[in-house]
């Protein structure tokens, strides 16, 4: 199972419920793949960056460093990370959509069946408070119903950001070859960032939509390589703005950066609760 991230914080999450190989680290492609088990299933961890540019390209360097027929060949695809929240989905809940779209819902593309049947199954306990801030509810896992990513970057690469910290940063904070040095595609994507995106992504929008459960900026760009490798795959998003706030905080990016912790974490949870529940390809 390749089970990807976005962010630092949401990878640190899943790789809470890891256990890693005594030498799990592989690089291909400038990027580090953890190889290890989630709940007795053999995964590969790997943080992908922001934006549909870096989702596509790290979950293709994936399938082409692990490539069908290897010992280490990728079985399934599974992303968790945090997202938008709207419809039927509040603040630190966690989507599992049926479907994904990247054009805002002309075209769908529907995730694996039998995946999404086990995650229908399963009753996992969400964190419903983050230090002093309770929910005053408990958050729950929303199966079905659709999912959007989009982004504001012209079709070029976000760069990450050397010791950028939990969202913004190259390199998960609990990896065990985590390097000051490492910049990741800073080098090679933020020339061309600032010249194509820096100015669209000043226009802060609302990432929830009443018409998806989830919204983000990565999941079906990587299920469209998965797809093109006639690999199963599920999104799981935990949910970090929309409705559902206590705090009432004005929306994105004031509530992301308010939970994506809790979010984070419950996705995870999720995540690996999933692992322990599917019986595999």
């Amino acid at each position: 199972m390749l089970v990807l991230s976005a962010l630092p914080a949401e990878a640190d999450a899943v790789l809470c419920h890891t256990a890693l190989d005594p030498d799990p680290v592989v690089v291909a492609d400038r990027r580090h793949f953890y190889r290890g088990s989630i709940a007795g299933t053999r995964v590969i961890v790997a943080m992908t960056g922001i934006g549909l540019v870096n989702a596509g390209e790290a979950t293709a360097a994936a399938f082409a460093r692990f490539p069908r027929g290897g010992s280490d060949a990728i079985g399934a695809v599974v992303f968790s990370g945090v997202a938008g929240g709207a419809g039927r989905t509040r603040i630190a809940d966690v989507a599992v959509p049926a479907r994904w779209t990247l054009d805002h819902g002309e075209t769908f593309r529907p995730v694996d069946p039998g995946m999404l049947a086990t995650a229908e199954r399963l009753s996992v306990a969400l964190d419903g408070a983050i230090g002093r801030i309770d929910l005053r509810r408990r958050p729950r896992v929303v199966v079905g119903g659709d999912g959007c990513s989009w982004d504001n970057n012209n079709g070029v690469a976000f760069p990450c950001i050397p010791n950028g910290g939990d969202v913004f940063g190259c390199q998960p904070r609990t990896v065990p070859d985590r390097s000051l040095r490492y910049t990741g595609n800073f080098r090679q994507a933020a020339g061309r960032w600032l010249r194509s995106a820096l100015i669209s992504n000043l226009h802060l929008v609302s990432t929830s939509d009443p018409a998806f459960e989830a919204t983000d900026m990565e999941t079906a760009a990587a299920q469209a390589v998965a797809d093109a490798h006639g690999v199963p795959f599920l999104g799981i998003r935990g949910i970090t703005d929309g409705p559902g706030d206590p705090l009432h905080l004005p929306g994105f990016p004031f509530q992301f950066f308010c939970y994506k912790g809790i979010a984070a974490t419950n996705v995870a949870r999720v995540t690996a609760a999933f692992l322990e529940s599917w019986p595999g390809v």
